[in-house]
């Protein structure tokens, strides 16, 4: 996960405990109570995400469509908590609810970050695959970038190569960065 990413969740949790912090305590409460009341709201709202998808899954069918959000709202708080073990539990749920190149996307993330390379490709070449059955164009150049970076963190190079050449086929001016990177070190 990016440092980035990190920073803006833990920046987020930081807000929403302050938050609940300034609203619910007198002056006269200790630090110790507020450190107490803000470890109790994080649990809390895993237990409302957790509650959420239970509550979603006892009333649909399984894998319906209506999963999708509560699932992807749990693999995103792990994620976010560096538990890629329990974000790879929900996110791989998600294609089965709605396959999209996102959803594989996010699940090979999660075994990515696990080291399970093997399993992550294979959810990256499901995605590739659905990008490659629409119109190939800037997104599916980035697809691209991304499965090359995958492979490239695999240790598979020799692979990486032949998929950014095919993105800067796709998109030569397209102003991302990585597409920008890639002319860079093809352009040596």
């Amino acid at each position: 996960m990016s440092f980035a990413r990190k920073t803006a969740g833990c920046a987020a949790l930081i807000c929403i405990a302050v938050s609940l912090n300034s609203c619910s305590h007198t002056p006269l409460e200790s630090s110790t109570d507020k450190a107490a009341d803000t470890k109790a709201a994080k649990v809390e709202s895993e237990e409302m995400l957790l509650k959420n998808l239970a509550d979603k899954q006892a009333t649909l069918p399984k894998n319906s469509p209506e999963l999708e959000e509560p699932l992807e709202k749990l693999a995103s708080f792990y994620e976010l908590k560096n538990r890629y073990d329990l974000a790879e539990k929900y996110s791989e749920q998600l294609p089965l609810c709605k396959e999209t190149n996102w959803n594989w996307e996010r699940y090979c993330m999660a075994l990515t970050e696990q080291g399970k390379f093997d399993q992550a490709i294979e959810a990256m070449k499901k995605s590739v695959a659905l990008v490659e059955a629409k119109k190939k164009d800037d997104n599916t150049a980035a697809v691209y970038i991304r499965y090359a970076k995958l492979l490239e963190r695999a240790g598979r190079e020799s692979e990486a190569k032949p998929l950014r050449e095919k993105a800067h086929e796709l998109a030569p001016n397209v102003k991302n960065s990585t597409i920008r990177w890639h002319k860079s070190v093809v352009g040596r």
